[in-house]
């Protein structure tokens, strides 16, 4: 790791961390949300590549029957579908074929259904495959997007010093009013360890 020019290194044990041109360590605040950055990034990348690796990554493992149950189930009802499709196909052509002595070779279930009957649910299962890939690539994305929110919002503060309260008011004429207080507590800075184990 190089410095740029007008800048200096500070070289420790186990670590290299550039200063400014001050000569002053980065500030504390700034290293914690570049490392928060790279943890969002790499628990977006990880439940893109894994469905519900992201979310093992935000601790809520309890999440993952239902991430596998968006991708899961799309993915069974697109492999049900394209092998209904495809002996409906092979039916169809079987069926509307010049030879009537190839028609035993239709199975038994489309075998007392009309040609048109045949064509009709050969184009709704093609519909069906199309459909279950769809829910497949939102059931996929939905999974990203719910990794990419959750690591966004793990370091929020859900404490009990944050509030709001409805409080009514009388003013000296006798008007009724209605105020919304906010309560905020002061931001604490969080400890952040870079020491390597």
């Amino acid at each position: 790791m190089f410095a740029k020019p007008g800048e200096a290194q500070v070289v420790t044990a186990d670590t290299v961390v550039q200063t400014n041109k001050a000569g002053l360590l980065p500030d504390s605040t700034a290293v914690a949300d570049s490392l928060r950055r790279k943890r969002i990034k790499r628990t977006i990348i990880h439940s893109a590549v894994v469905p519900g690796w992201g979310q093992i990554n935000n601790k809520q493992a309890w999440k993952l029957p239902f991430v596998y149950a968006a991708v899961g189930i799309p993915v069974w009802a697109f492999v049900v579908n394209l092998q209904t499709y495809q002996d409906l196909k092979k039916a169809y052509i079987i069926a509307t074929d010049s030879s009537d002595a190839n028609d035993i070779l239709i199975p038994p279930q489309y075998s007392v259904l009309s040609d048109n009957s045949i064509k009709y649910y050969r184009d709704e299962y093609r519909k069906n495959v199309d459909y279950s890939a769809i829910f497949f690539l939102i059931g996929w994305g939905l999974n990203v997007a719910d990794a990419a929110v959750f690591a966004h919002l793990r370091d929020f503060d859900v404490s009990d010093k944050l509030s709001m309260r409805v409080k009514p008011t009388i003013n000296l004429n006798g008007q009724t009013n209605v105020s919304l207080v906010f309560s905020f507590k002061k931001p604490v800075a969080k400890n952040y360890s870079f020491a390597s184990p």
